[in-house]
């Protein structure tokens, strides 16, 4: 897994290759079956890791993370959302030993991805069911992170 309380670096660049190796395969896949602009596939996770290492030079658990997607209608080679200015305990939304405070909702990433993939409004409630805890202004709009000449 995941779960790197040692041995982060080391741990990483092995699972890393194997996450890079998956997501070829998959793509290549999609691609070979005309498949690739009708799929998006997004990666989160229900927390995060700290910035700063632990003794054992693994990271802990975590607040705020981030989102990983790719799909050939999405808008890649971005970061999308608010990238911190200031990394160290010292940053608006850091706070004790490299816990980021989320800036970014799931719900302002899941909007968009549910607009791509032809969801109505009524939908909305069901798929986001936060969304009235945000302004509009919260969430990223869907030709931020798609193309939009798909079939939907």
């Amino acid at each position: 897994g995941w779960d790197h309380h040692s041995s982060l670096i080391a741990a990483s660049k092995v699972k890393f290759r194997e996450l890079d190796n998956s997501i070829k395969a998959f793509a290549d896949e999609m691609k070979s079956i005309g498949m690739w602009d009708d799929v998006t596939v997004i990666q989160t996770s229900e927390f995060a890791r700290t910035l700063n290492p632990n003794s054992n030079g693994g990271s802990d658990h975590a607040w705020g993370g981030n989102y990983m997607m790719f799909g050939g209608s999405v808008r890649g080679r971005q970061i999308v959302g608010t990238y911190p200015d200031v990394l160290t305990d010292d940053g608006d939304n850091v706070i004790f030993r490299g816990r980021m405070v989320p800036t970014t909702s799931w719900d302002a990433v899941f909007f968009p991805l549910a607009e791509w993939a032809g969801a109505t409004a009524d939908d909305f409630k069901y798929i986001c069911p936060n969304q009235d805890r945000f302004p509009e202004s919260h969430f990223i709009d869907v030709g931020d992170l798609f193309e939009m000449n798909t079939l939907f």
